[in-house]
């Protein structure tokens, strides 16, 4: 079986980095860890945080976005991401009887595959996707050549993971370890929801 991971929020919280790099880019502590994702579980962009809460002007926004873009990457801000729990063995054990990849909506290939490496957790992985802003998830597996069959599957922590399964054709498995409420992700239908990804033993493991 063909098993498709999401990346961020999935295999690894990267809640730390985004609120660090946040904080740094507006200058202030003001919006507190907690604060800032009780906010993004309501749904709430960056952009709407920083006009609600900073009385950002659009061209300040611009510029956030921007220097988001620029530096969300960067191997500073990286080093503060960290594997879910028990995340390596769970690999290790369920890529004994499965086709393991990775499809995420990051900016860098080599990044990637810096931080998995850093991890421990490169290895685990038949292929890594990444869309470079350039493709959607959807488009990268299409045209990779792969046949996914119906019992195979994405597992990811967002409602665009589970409308990509959908639309390569597999079953879909959504996390609640990442940056959507579960009554947010429920809304996509997914085929099985999670509190991790741990918790992910389909038939044939």
């Amino acid at each position: 079986m063909k098993i498709i991971f999401d990346l961020d929020g999935t295999l690894i919280d990267s809640k730390k980095r985004l609120h660090e790099l946040f904080c740094d880019l507006v200058g202030s502590r003001k919006i507190s860890l907690n604060f800032y994702w009780d906010e993004k579980f309501k749904g709430k962009s960056n952009q709407e945080i920083l006009k609600s809460e900073l009385n950002y002007k659009d061209i300040d926004i611009n510029f956030f976005v921007a220097n988001w873009m620029k530096k969300i990457e960067s191997n500073d801000y990286l080093s503060m991401d960290s594997p879910i729990d028990g995340v390596q063995k769970y690999l290790q054990e369920i890529g004994k009887y499965n086709q393991l990849y990775i499809c995420t909506a990051r900016q860098s290939v080599p990044q990637v595959i810096n931080q998995l490496n850093n991890l421990s957790m490169l290895s685990f992985f038949q292929q890594i996707f990444v869309t470079e802003q350039k493709f959607t998830k959807a488009e990268l597996l299409i045209e990779s050549g792969i046949i996914f069959d119906k019992d195979d599957w994405f597992v990811g922590d967002t409602g665009h993971d589970i409308n990509t399964g959908k639309a390569v054709g597999i079953k879909t498995c959504a996390v609640l370890s990442g940056f959507m409420a579960e009554s947010a992700i429920r809304a996509y239908q997914p085929d099985w929801v999670l509190p991790d990804v741990t918790g992910f033993l389909p038939p044939y493991c």
